[in-house]
């Protein structure tokens, strides 16, 4: 499987459960501790769930707290 982000340009490829970020950077995380890991995109993760489960998933809570104070601070 290969799919891209609707919202931004992360793209994650997978095959048998192994995932690998191919390119991306991730406007949600602008401003987090996540600027440079795309695989915490919380829109991506949700888009490859089931078949992939990727950072943002299991930390959305604080990835969602993190984007939030940075929308505050901007």
């Amino acid at each position: 499987m290969q799919t891209r982000c609707p919202k931004c340009t992360t793209i994650v490829r997978s095959k048998g459960g192994v995932w690998e970020i191919l390119n991306g950077a991730c406007l949600d995380l602008l401003g987090t501790e996540w600027k440079n890991k795309p695989e915490f995109c919380p829109t991506l993760s949700q888009v490859v769930e089931p078949e992939v489960v990727l950072p943002g998933i299991t930390c959305r809570a604080s990835v969602q707290e993190g984007i939030g104070r940075a929308d505050h601070q901007s």
